[in-house]
């Protein structure tokens, strides 16, 4: 992919949207570095039980549910730039700290604590960064801007893992955390010097009050469309955790082998992100959420089955079994590219222009809220219905059916302006 003639298709768009673009790409190829190995790091290693790996995650993503709430009051007062550079700043602090935890073998609790106390400032960025593309980009090319962040995103989970994987070889898990703070340190200080303030403050609210967050309670679809987006988010959340301690645990599956899938799943993101983007912005985004919510029932509902599969080398390293799994992995993808432009793009179509980093704060509460919610609620199935493969991952899957007949109903009540790809200006 010649990066300028991938640019050209994006003429256009606001410089603050490469930035974001670019930074991206490192944050998560920092990121997906080490978190992705750390549930396995945690039950291999240290001997964790997948239930208390779990609980782990349930709690960090319910104080970074906190997180996107502060984050987004935040960015709709001092500004986009300045909550997204601390933001980065503290997690960078925090991944030298739970190095230093991890190098001098300290406790789960500890470990516990400080990936706890990254999660809550990591998630402080993302409601500024999506209020900035609502900021700059015009409504009918914002579903392709939002898809471009996830291009970026994906970029850095298809290198991560894989260079995580690599250098796990020869280097202790603790330096990772240390290169992986380098990254997104790095990234703070381009943000910092390459972006200009998009917060009108004109339009700035006053003095901040815990009742101005209630008031977008009175806003009914949209609290519906959170509502419905927690059981979508908690498939979200099994890719790190559920899926990848069950191939390993019970599929006989590598470590590395784990990281090529999610390396597979970003490749698929970076070459079929935009012109998927570009397709689903012809029909409703409500109908494109729905439908991408079946294809995560229908991938994670499978992997119930891989056991049938013979775990056989055929070629390249690969069994029938992994063949299986890429399979799933392909169409847990592609509801992935349908969900994620859309509802950030039906998000921004519902936020007043003075509450956006406000909405995009609640809307994360929400998506953290499913994030910590299904890692902890997989990890509970795996270990009550253990010896039930296909119970466990239909149990799973069936969080996608949920959510496919929430945004169904939903859309038959949200009105074409606001489902639109195109409203008006």
């Amino acid at each position: 992919m010649h990066v300028p003639s991938f640019r050209r298709s994006f003429q256009g768009y606001d410089r603050r949207v490469w930035t974001l673009f670019y930074g991206r790409i490192m944050t998560a190829t920092g990121f997906a570095m080490v978190i992705p190995f750390l549930s396995m790091y945690l039950h291999n290693d240290l001997g964790i039980r997948m239930s208390l790996v779990g609980l782990l995650l349930l709690v960090t993503s319910l104080v970074g549910s906190m997180g996107n709430i502060i984050g987004g009051e935040i960015a709709d007062r001092l500004g986009r730039k300045n909550i997204m550079t601390a933001a980065l700043l503290w997690r960078a602090a925090a991944f030298v700290l739970i190095a230093i935890a991890i190098g001098t073998e300290q406790s789960y609790l500890v470990i516990a604590g400080l990936v706890t106390l990254s999660s809550f400032g990591g998630s402080l960025f993302d409601p500024a960064s999506n209020a900035m593309i609502a900021d700059v980009v015009a409504p009918a090319k914002r579903l392709e801007a939002y898809g471009l962040l996830r291009i970026g995103q994906n970029i850095g989970w298809a290198a991560g893992p894989m260079v995580g994987g690599i250098l796990s070889i020869w280097l202790p898990f603790s330096t990772l955390f240390i290169l992986s703070s380098a990254a997104t340190m790095g990234v703070a200080v381009f943000i910092y010097l390459n972006i200009t303030e998009s917060l009108d403050r004109g339009k700035v609210g006053g003095r901040f009050r815990l009742t101005d967050i209630g008031g977008v309670t009175r806003d009914s679809m949209f609290m519906a469309f959170c509502l419905v987006s927690i059981s979508l988010f908690m498939m979200f959340g099994q890719m790190s955790s559920s899926y990848a301690v069950y191939s390993t645990d019970r599929l006989s599956v590598t470590e590395s082998q784990v990281a090529l899938l999610w390396t597979w799943n970003g490749i698929l993101v970076i070459f079929l992100q935009m012109p998927l983007a570009r397709w689903i912005s012809r029909f409703r985004m409500s109908s494109m959420v729905a439908a991408g919510s079946l294809m995560y029932a229908v991938g994670y509902g499978m992997v119930g089955m891989a056991p049938i599969f013979s775990s056989g080398e055929l070629a390249f390293g690969m069994s029938e079994r992994y063949l299986y799994l890429v399979l799933n992995m392909t169409i847990v993808t592609m509801g992935e590219m349908f969900v994620s432009p859309a509802s950030m793009n039906l998000v921004a179509n519902m936020s007043p222009e003075n509450e956006r980093g406000r909405y995009m704060g609640v809307f994360g509460l929400a998506s953290s809220i499913g994030f910590s919610l299904g890692p902890f609620t997989g990890s509970v199935i795996l270990d009550v219905f253990y010896s039930s493969d296909v119970l466990v991952w239909a149990l799973i899957g069936m969080l996608g059916v949920v959510a496919a007949v929430g945004y169904t109903i939903l859309g038959k009540k949200l009105g074409a302006e606001r489902d639109s790809s195109t409203p008006r200006a």
